[in-house]
């Protein structure tokens, strides 16, 4: 406790008066015995018994009153440490900025934390008076933000009362740059950002930064102390041959994100698989704090079905459940039956047209690749019949993709029976090559290709050893998200570090539909197109598919590359769909021959595809992956037959990121505009006691009046 004016405590000494008026008053008179007078003294013994408490009692009084009287003067004052934000009522600009990623559903005290986040955030509302301008910025990925303040604090309070928790990760980092624009553009001298998070590591970026001129950071610690947490961060589906030709391998990452540190005990964690909603398996795991584990499960899919729903999930709920659970699509693989036409076939192995093609889709020879492959010459490819098995040596049925590696131009009659078996639904690709002449395939080929073919150009022709990789061109601008390239990531080092010595150039485009170049070189040129043939497609690759022009085939992306070209000519997928897709990202889908797409997701909405948004598209784009789970897709046809389509079905699961709760170090934080840091601090108040003291005093003279009343 301090004094403002401790010179007014001396008038402390004044106490000294009442109590010398007390002593003086107490003097007796001489004693003078009056026998008449001696029966009076004994009947008013009790009355001056009386007499002496209220005496006393109105010399503690009157003390107390000169003690209050200088004390009051000298003004005391304490003060108090208080941790959290200083509201200030009056006008100014301020953006609430709160957490409702998928986390902020943590149970605390039976719970979710977003609903204390929530009534935080309204008390702050209200402190600021209805003269501020306030914005509320939500804190998840991809949340959409406000783009003004405003003084309507009601709309803001229903806001604040609907907020629930998303099922998106925190990007407080995103939030907090978008609460620093919200202010920058208000005329406000005074402003705020008020953060209520819980401050995870995973949401904050250390680039993060404001300036000395950005407004002030006041963040609201409502973090819990401890936040343990366990998630199944991880699940992936592959053919298991040990358990039958239903049979499906599924591992699923169980993490334990404790964060105790070294020397806790492990926790026990109990699984279950489910398939088609139904338990077939059961498992157990210890995870020390902070690890993670793999635990691997074997089942077979539900007999008759070639696509089953699945997940794993931890046996009890924690305190936050909505990532104890991890979805995934288990599909029987389908084989895809390859036939190879060898153009320039050798009696040297590595030599001839088809070795890296062969290589690639059957690697080590071995039987569960996923693809059948015969390879032929270009003679035997006459007399072929589609669909007629009698008398023919070949018949395209047998196959769904057919592959012209430098094949010279067919006779017409072949090149009917291709495009009417491509029509009926099969798939071609076309590779040129030094056998290849371009004017006999405008005579012959043109009804098989997207577009026609042109003299060849050799880049490095006339450089010397040394400048020939120089010359060379490279795989750019390719469709990222057509099924093709799936695999690969937007720079794809696998696909762009390959050169290209030589490729054909192409003419006008032919009679077919949906045309569409996939991916180009670096001079413009066209390096893979693609086109509708009935309900077929055809493939033009502008280059070889072995090493006379181009080095790809020595490359990681060449085997992933015509996997997936084989796979998308012949329409068939691969066994389950391991392709992560996250809650928020953009799911690509492949429209084949469908006149209507509607997908719908695991809470019954969704989007449809039809007239405009699908005619003329090889595949549509899905966005509104919102819920994790299963989403399902039915699909129509041309002849307007209306199906689910299994094969298209797909598995949207949180981001794993987000389950990690482990605090953020200050650092993190951006600095206020006060130059301070933006940490809670303890921010000491005074508290004035004087007040109180003249209270004190008023009712000391009440007493002591009604004591001399008396």
């Amino acid at each position: 406790m301090g004094f403002l004016a401790p010179l007014m405590l001396a008038g402390v000494v004044a106490i000294g008066v009442p109590i010398a008026i007390h002593l003086i008053g107490r003097r007796r008179a001489r004693v003078v015995k009056f026998a008449a007078l001696d029966f009076l003294m004994g009947t008013k013994r009790r009355t001056a018994r009386r007499l002496r408490l209220r005496e006393r009692a109105l010399l503690v009084t009157r003390a107390l009153t000169c003690a209050a009287v200088a004390l009051a003067l000298a003004k005391p004052f304490t003060s108090c440490a208080h941790k959290g934000p200083q509201v200030t009522r009056g006008p100014q600009a301020a953006v609430l900025v709160i957490d409702d990623s998928f986390a902020s559903g943590y149970t605390v005290d039976g719970k979710p934390w977003i609903k204390v986040a929530a009534e935080e955030a309204r008390k702050v509302l209200v402190q600021l008076g209805p003269e501020a301008e306030v914005a509320i910025v939500r804190a998840s990925e991809g949340a959409d933000h406000p783009t003004e303040l405003t003084r309507d604090h009601l709309r803001l309070r229903d806001q604040l009362l609907a907020l629930d928790a998303s099922a998106r990760p925190a990007d407080t980092s995103r939030a907090l740059s978008r609460a620093a624009q919200l202010l920058a553009a208000s005329s406000h001298a005074r402003k705020t950002v008020f953060l209520i998070s819980l401050l995870a590591k995973t949401g904050l970026r250390e680039e993060a930064a404001w300036g000395s001129d950005g407004p002030v950071l006041s963040v609201i610690d409502v973090r819990p102390p401890k936040l343990p947490n366990l998630a199944v961060v991880g699940l992936r589906v592959d053919a298991d041959e040990g358990t039958g030709g239903r049979g499906v391998a599924i591992e699923a990452d169980v993490a334990n994100f404790d964060g105790s540190g070294a020397g806790s005990e492990s926790t026990k964690v109990e699984l279950s698989l489910m398939i088609a909603d139904h338990v077939v398996a059961r498992g157990q795991l210890e995870l020390p704090p902070g690890g993670t584990k793999t635990k691997k499960f074997l089942a077979a899919l539900p007999a008759g079905a070639r696509a089953s729903d699945a997940s794993v999930a931890l046996a009890t709920d924690d305190a936050l459940s909505i990532d104890d659970r991890r979805f995934v699509r288990a599909q029987l693989r389908d084989e895809v039956r390859v036939l190879l036409v060898d153009g320039d076939p050798r009696s040297v192995r590595h030599d001839d047209e088809l070795f890296y093609l062969e290589a690639a889709l059957r690697p080590g020879d071995r039987e569960d690749s996923g693809t059948q492959v015969r390879a032929i010459t270009a003679e035997e490819l006459a007399g072929i019949t589609p669909g007629a098995r009698a008398g023919a040596k070949l018949a395209l049925d047998d196959f769904d993709v057919v592959v012209l590696a430098n094949v010279p131009a067919l006779p017409a009659e072949q090149v009917s029976a291709l495009a009417g078996w491509v029509r009926a639904g099969g798939g071609l690709l076309v590779a040129p090559g030094d056998h290849v002449d371009p004017a006999a395939y405008d005579r012959t080929m043109l009804p098989l290709l997207p577009q026609g073919l042109r003299d060849p150009i050799d880049t490095t022709w006339g450089a010397s050893p040394e400048d020939r990789d120089s010359r060379a061109l490279h795989l750019v601008k390719w469709e990222a998200d057509h099924p093709i390239f799936t695999p690969f990531s937007k720079d794809a080092p696998e696909l762009a570090d390959a050169k290209y010595f030589k490729i054909s150039l192409l003419g006008p485009t032919t009679n077919t539909r949906d045309r569409q170049v996939l991916a180009r070189f670096t001079n413009g040129a066209a390096a893979l197109v693609e086109a509708s043939l009935g309900t077929g497609r055809t493939l033009l690759y502008t280059s070889t598919l072995d090493r006379d022009w181009n080095d790809l085939p020595i490359h990681p992306g060449f085997v992933p590359l015509i996997h997936q070209a084989m796979r998308h000519l012949a329409r068939k997928h691969a066994l389950g769909t391991n392709t992560e897709h996250v809650v928020g990202a953009a799911v690509t889908l492949p429209t084949g021959d469908l006149q209507r797409i509607e997908v719908r997701g695991p809470d019954g909405l969704g989007a449809v595809f039809e007239g405009d948004r699908i005619a003329g598209r090889s595949q549509v784009r899905f966005t509104r992956t919102d819920k994790p789970g299963i989403y399902r897709v039915i699909g129509t046809d041309a002849a307007g037959g209306t199906r689910d389509r299994d094969e298209l079905a797909f598995a949207v699961n949180l981001d794993p990121h987000g389950s990690d709760l482990a605090p953020a170090p200050p650092s993190a934080l951006p600095l206020s505009g006060t130059g301070a840091n933006g940490e809670p601090a303890d921010e000491s108040r005074r508290i004035e006691l004087w007040h109180a003291l003249a209270a004190a005093l008023l009712l000391l003279l009440l007493a002591e009046g009604v004591l001399v009343q008396r």
